[in-house]
């Protein structure tokens, strides 16, 4: 994308829209008010579009910490016209031993960094994993087959429906209405932060929720990562065009959130799920 000198309020803006989705008042990260708009896409293409959306996707960066985000966040009435349809990679199919192999190093990794499979699953008390953003359930399914009581958060209805009806536990639900009884051993974000409103509060939430010793694992695109630059140069990142995202991290810039939000970062890793993703492994002190 080419940036421009535009400031927010000159940032193209069409009011029909306005029911259903809301400007930044200031960057989401550091609440600094100085930001520029750095270019817009094209979202026509985009698998979930229709007409009842924008037709571009507007992206801010702030003058202070650097932060890239959307000019606009949706309204609870845009999220219903974007929840109108869901994502092919969102519902419960596919090839179930292959999906258990895309998940198996993400809990084997857990599981190294809470003490090793015997010592966590030998315990009085039965992990628990917490599954923000569940879409297919997949990672549920695996991190259950490895022993922990896995439990899919996801607000679309028909992926939570289809995860139930495997016999798997999954709620309908947004991540800042969730609550936990006990405290949890692990919570995942896959590709779930970039969609939050104000990131800074989902993590703080997972903080709270966390018990002490456990692990908050995220994963999401690397605005930093060779394959995002590559995909910028030929003029072909999808990301850029991705309705249901607010922001794009880097390595950095994530690892600092996590710190300020009083996890320490055990582990990077680079996932093949999707393009240019990233994967953290933070930990709650104990």
């Amino acid at each position: 994308m080419s940036e421009s000198k535009n400031s927010i309020a000159a940032a193209p803006a069409e009011g029909r829209f306005d029911a259903i989705r809301t400007t930044y008042a200031c960057c989401p990260l550091c609440d600094s008010n100085r930001m520029r708009h750095v270019g817009a896409a094209a979202t026509t293409s985009y698998v979930n579009w229709h007409d009842r959306l924008p037709p571009t996707l507007d992206w801010m960066r702030c003058d202070d910490c650097g932060h890239v985000f959307t000019q606009h966040y949706w309204t609870e009435a845009g999220l219903a016209e974007v929840f109108r349809k869901s994502h092919p990679s969102q519902v419960a199919g596919g090839d179930p031993d292959q999906k258990r192999q895309i998940w198996r190093p993400t809990v084997q990794n857990a599981l190294r960094l809470l003490g090793g499979y015997a010592s966590v699953m030998a315990g009085p008390v039965v992990p628990t994993w917490l599954d923000v953003g569940c879409g297919d359930g997949a990672l549920v399914m695996s991190a259950s087959e490895f022993g922990f009581a896995a439990l899919g958060l996801d607000a679309r209805a028909e992926p939570v429906a289809a995860i139930q009806r495997l016999g798997y536990a999954a709620a309908q639900s947004e991540f800042m209405a969730a609550r936990a009884e006990t405290p949890v051993t692990v919570i995942s974000m896959f590709d779930v932060l970039e969609h939050m409103i104000f990131p800074r509060k989902a993590l703080a939430h997972a903080h709270d929720l966390l018990a002490p010793g456990g692990l908050l694992i995220i994963s999401l695109p690397n605005m930093d990562s060779s394959s995002w630059r590559l995909m910028d140069q030929a003029s072909a990142n999808p990301y850029w065009m991705e309705i249901e995202h607010h922001h794009n991290f880097t390595r950095q810039s994530l690892s600092e959130q996590l710190v300020r939000h009083g996890f320490s970062v055990e582990l990077f890793d680079i996932p093949g799920r999707y393009k240019a993703q990233m994967e953290l492994y933070a930990r709650k002190p104990g």
